[in-house]
């Protein structure tokens, strides 16, 4: 049994969409939570891109429909966000902060408000990797390790790095569903 597996048994089968947000780059990826066992399984993953040359609002719109999107078709039953962390770069901590907005409100609208969790780059690292200053490589080779089904090829041009860390925020949250649920 790997770390993505628990022999405790949930009350109901549990869906979850992690989100890696950004403008330009906003990585999703969907996993199922049994009810039988407590496993982990791979549903989708992709990344919502933006081109660069657009104005802010036409991105932030890209964002906003996409993940109105994503929450129609798979349904999720909670969703796991990236909190964001300082960088250098006021500029970037703007724009990605502009981009939770947009997702937290097509949570909201979608009725996810109560079931939409943020968690720290930190949180998700050390979930995933078991050590917190983990950096993105292990946690992709994490991922991949957890979805071996998932296609990729690790590069960031085809957006799997981006939806690896929206993997990897869903897979914190598992982690912390678990946790709650055998505390019951």
């Amino acid at each position: 049994m790997n770390h993505y597996e628990s022999p405790q048994i949930l009350r109901r089968n549990l869906r979850i969409l992690g989100i890696d947000p950004g403008t330009t780059r906003c990585g999703w990826g969907v996993i199922d939570v049994t009810k039988k066992d407590g496993s982990v399984s791979y549903i989708a993953h992709g990344c919502i891109e933006s081109d660069k040359l657009t104005s802010t609002q036409e991105r932030l719109m890209t964002v906003y429909r996409n993940i109105n999107n994503l929450i129609q078709d798979y349904k999720p039953d909670q969703v796991s966000l990236e909190l964001l962390f300082m960088f250098n770069n006021q500029k970037t901590v703007m724009k990605i902060s502009e981009a939770r907005g947009v997702i937290l409100l097509a949570c909201g609208q979608n009725g996810l408000s109560n079931q939409t969790f943020e968690y720290t780059p930190m949180q998700v690292k050390l979930a995933v990797t078991g050590y917190g200053k983990s950096d993105k490589k292990q946690v992709v080779e994490e991922v991949k390790n957890a979805f071996p089904e998932a296609t990729v090829s690790g590069s960031k041009k085809d957006g799997f790095d981006d939806a690896a860390d929206a993997l990897a925020v869903a897979m914190a949250h598992y982690h912390k569903y678990l946790e709650e649920n055998m505390e019951q």
